[in-house]
């Protein structure tokens, strides 16, 4: 029993190590053809992405190794292409803005999603509102501008780009919670790609076409090798992803994308040669640190409201005493 135990820690640690590496050489390769490369075409990139998706997780279902729920067509209009839509637009942006600034200046800009997560959610009601969360918001805001402010090489315009990309992030991560607390439909890494990569890559597609076919046709003939691989790491992102869900919990998964971030972050610096100034990792480490706190807090805060419910369900259940 022991030694099944520890084969099942071998393996699971095997799982996550092979999605850290495949996500860590998808940013990597990401950047290389966006700066390095000279393929800065943003929709391009992620709408072979999406396409490649789009085909792994239909011949994954198609085999019968996955089954996706079905959706009504009303479904699909309003719950899934708003998140598809914003999901192509998150991917495409931060593509886009991987063209003028460096790969650890963009992890640590990703450190500011719940803060817009949150905001995002109250203004629709998905969040309650509670002092202690903001401030934490606040804190982890700080730490972002921190490392911000420190960056070397800061352009203006990738920066802003960025920070755009992360709010529809934010967006898509909010439609989302509203879509898997709001209706009784169960999604697993695979079958939320069935549906949504057909739409992210159409939503792509478009602006694809109408501004970057042109330029974007000459460089492509030139490197279709690197194109087909890239797509396929991005395809095969997706199901180490999955395994990594299955296999562990959502804490578990958070704090190994965490791991990965700043993996992602110390890989960059020789490979691209990067500078960071001392105030960076000061800056991300406390932004890091908040995000923490922020999932442990909101965890607490759930318990407590579920506990104040129940305590008042009991008292209006409970039978009135006559003297």
């Amino acid at each position: 029993m022991a030694g099944d135990g520890v084969a099942q820690n071998v393996r699971v640690t095997i799982i996550i190590l092979a999605w850290m590496v495949i996500s860590i050489s998808l940013i990597m390769y990401n950047k290389w053809l966006l700066s390095f490369a000279h393929f800065g075409f943003p929709f391009a990139l992620t709408s072979m992405h999406q396409l490649f998706a789009a085909m792994m997780a239909h011949a994954v279902c198609g085999a019968g190794l996955q089954t996706p729920p079905k959706l009504t067509f009303d479904q699909v209009i309003s719950l899934i292409i708003p998140i598809s839509v914003c999901s192509a637009l998150s991917l495409a942006l931060s593509n886009q803005a991987m063209v003028y600034i460096s790969v650890p200046f963009m992890q640590m800009l990703k450190a500011a999603i719940p803060t817009f997560s949150y905001v995002i959610g109250i203004s629709v009601g998905l969040e309650m509102f509670a002092w202690r969360l903001l401030g934490v918001v606040i804190w982890i805001g700080a730490g972002v501008a921190i490392a911000s402010f420190g960056e070397i090489d800061f352009v203006l315009h990738g920066f802003i780009i960025a920070l755009v990309g992360l709010v529809v992030e934010a967006a898509r991560l909010v439609l989302s919670q509203r879509l898997l607390q709001g209706q009784d439909i169960k999604f697993n890494a695979i079958t939320g790609i069935y549906y949504q990569a057909p739409i992210s890559f159409i939503a792509l597609f478009v602006p694809f076409m109408a501004f970057e076919f042109h330029d974007a046709s000459v460089v492509m003939g030139q490197i279709p090798g690197h194109l087909v691989a890239n797509a396929c790491i991005a395809a095969l992102l997706n199901v180490a992803s999955y395994m990594v869900l299955k296999e562990t919990s959502a804490v578990t998964y958070g704090i190994c994308g965490q791991v990965k971030d700043w993996l992602n972050i110390l890989i960059a610096i020789p490979v691209f040669g990067t500078s960071l100034s001392p105030i960076q990792p000061i800056g991300y480490g406390l932004a890091v640190l908040g995000v923490f706190y922020y999932k442990r807090l909101r965890t607490v805060i759930a318990k407590e409201v579920a506990d104040a419910e129940r305590a008042r369900t009991d008292d209006d259940e409970a039978p009135l005493v006559r003297r």
